[in-house]
């Protein structure tokens, strides 16, 4: 669990805090990052590939517009682009294609179509996709070829249009200059013939006169009407001339070949991708269970939760069938390393005990849980063999008279106990049982009793653990979880001190908080806890073993 402010911390999340949180559940980090590459995978071998091919017109001022022939338009690229991604294009495309032009047709065509440019430059440079390279790259040439076509068609209209407006007055003057010419040509005949009448003729003169005057007035109507066709030719030539010479309006710069790699990153690109998107996630995941997770995983939750220093911590180790001598590894004499870890660390529970009894003069200890199956019972059996290895006088009281474990441990009989010395008490004799380890007796749990929460609370309990104190050095009380039973929260005022074992896979910290609640309630003596089955790290899988409390009598107390 990371930093909870409702513990009363500060402190706001370092870097330490991250990587134990990414630490603790690598697994869900490793299982993220797989799954992003398997989904990288997935969409590699799913995806469909497209192809884009392109190609550059230039654009050139065009004389479509002009307001003379020295000022012809300047191009203006975003309309020229609208132009060139129009459905008149795409229409003129599907006719080159030999397809049928319809909307739906010419607007599939402009959907994969893009057009763009640069504002300082004057070139268009259009790009299509789709899943055929090949017909990418011959669409492409297809828009660009028809835009092409289509302004310079444009500007070759325009030119027909200014020498077609210069050719009809042209032939109006060349047709009237025929005519005079044909009057000139027939009054010189008339001249000649006007010659050659007879001096003698009277009217000689007069007839010649008339004649030369007429081609006078004719020749001068003439001239104008040639200088107009003169002039009209020249306009015609300035037209031609600069039709053949200005560059043209449109004009293809480069067509791409047939693209040969699909678009979209590579395909080690996307693995690479979802591999690094999956390790994000997964660390991210990681952060927050780390945050929703009320886990007590370390001793710093523990103390914050319970409210008592963490005295030990017991690393997690086989114990077969739970219920046999494999959990006692105080007297095994394996040497793995988990069993050397095991024992050592409750040498050092044991040490912590040894102080608190020089320190204070404690020497009756209640070893209790929250939940079922966290494993007191082991380290009460574990601590009390540690105690007796050390030199000291150890009794170990099973006082779980609901569901012992400590006879099963060390394979003794239950016959009789702390329920027959409680219901008699005082008895003549305490039914204690030797099992073999020097300094170290247990008192079984006896016959399960009707009421057992009530045989603890008695003055006859708390009587018996003051003549134990009196008669060994260590009184090691293993009971029933505080919160699954009143038994343990009876027995805690009896004792001079509570040892709250928390499994780190099972025990939350609002767990552990009502744990202390309930104690503070009595008013138990909480000296500290035992931080049991720690894991550096959390395990994929855990099993959730179940610890059934089983009534033997018909009412529950």
């Amino acid at each position: 669990m990371m930093y909870d402010p409702a513990f009363g911390g500060s402190e706001t999340p370092g870097l330490e805090d991250y990587l134990q949180a990414v630490n603790k559940r690598k697994w869900v980090v490793v299982l993220m990052t797989l799954l992003g590459l398997a989904l990288a995978v997935l969409y590699v071998n799913t995806r469909t590939d497209t192809f884009t091919a392109s190609a550059k017109v230039q654009v050139a001022p065009s004389p479509v517009g002009a307001i003379d022939n020295n000022r012809y338009k300047q191009p203006i690229l975003e309309e020229e682009r609208e132009v060139l991604n129009s459905f008149t294009t795409a229409n003129s495309v599907l006719e080159r294609q030999g397809e049928e032009v319809t909307p739906l047709a010419a607007n599939q065509l402009l959907k994969r179509l893009d057009v763009q440019f640069r504002p300082d430059s004057n070139v268009l440079e259009a790009k299509f996709t789709d899943e055929n390279a090949a017909y990418a790259r011959d669409t492409v040439q297809d828009f660009i070829e028809a835009y092409v076509d289509d302004r310079n068609g444009q500007a070759d209209a325009w030119y027909d249009g200014q020498k077609a407006g210069y050719q009809q007055p042209l032939s109006v003057a060349q047709g009237a200059v025929a005519d005079i010419q044909a009057e000139i040509d027939a009054l010189a005949l008339q001249l000649i013939d006007a010659q050659q009448i007879a001096n003698s003729d009277p009217n000689r003169a007069a007839i010649i006169s008339d004649i030369q005057n007429s081609l006078s007035l004719l020749r001068a109507e003439r001239n104008p009407l040639n200088n107009t066709i003169n002039r009209l030719q020249g306009d015609i030539a300035d037209v031609e001339r600069d039709q053949a010479t200005r560059a043209a309006p449109a004009k293809l710069l480069s067509i791409g070949g047939v693209p040969s790699r699909p678009n979209g990153l590579s395909e080690k690109l996307l693995w690479a991708a979802g591999t690094l998107a999956g390790f994000l996630a997964g660390i991210a995941l990681a952060f927050v269970l780390d945050r929703l997770d009320t886990s007590a995983r370390s001793e710093t939750d523990i103390e914050l939760a319970a409210g008592a220093s963490v005295l030990g911590s017991i690393p997690a180790f086989g114990v077969g069938n739970r219920n046999g001598a494999a959990a006692l590894v105080m007297l095994s004499a394996g040497k793995s390393t988990k069993l050397q870890r095991s024992r050592e660390s409750y040498r050092r529970v044991r040490a912590s005990l040894q102080y608190l009894a020089a320190s204070n003069g404690s020497s009756s200890f209640m070893i209790t849980s929250a939940q079922p199956g966290e494993g007191k019972s082991v380290t009460a059996a574990n601590l009390a063999i540690a105690l007796a290895q050390n030199g000291a006088s150890v009794v170990l009281i099973s006082a779980d008279m609901r569901r012992p474990t400590i006879e099963a441990l060390f394979g003794i009989r239950n016959n009789d106990g702390l329920s027959n010395t409680l219901t008699n008490y005082p008895p003549s004799s305490l039914p204690t049982v030797s099992v073999g380890v020097d300094n170290l007796t247990i008192l079984p749990a006896g016959p399960s009793p009707e009421r057992p929460g009530e045989l603890l609370s008695t003055d006859g309990f708390k009587d018996l653990i003051e003549r134990l104190e009196e008669s060994h050095d260590f009184v090691i009380v293993d009971t029933p979880p505080i919160l699954a039973a009143a038994d343990a929260s009876s027995a805690s005022t009896a004792v001079d001190g509570v040892l709250i074992l928390v499994d780190t896979n099972k025990t939350d910290t609002d767990t552990l908080l009502k744990v202390r609640s309930d104690l503070d309630r009595v008013g138990a003596n909480v000296l500290g806890a035992v931080l049991n089955r720690d894991r550096q790290e959390a395990p994929l899988f855990r099993r959730r073993e179940a610890y059934a409390y089983a009534r033997t009598a018909a009412t529950r107390e």
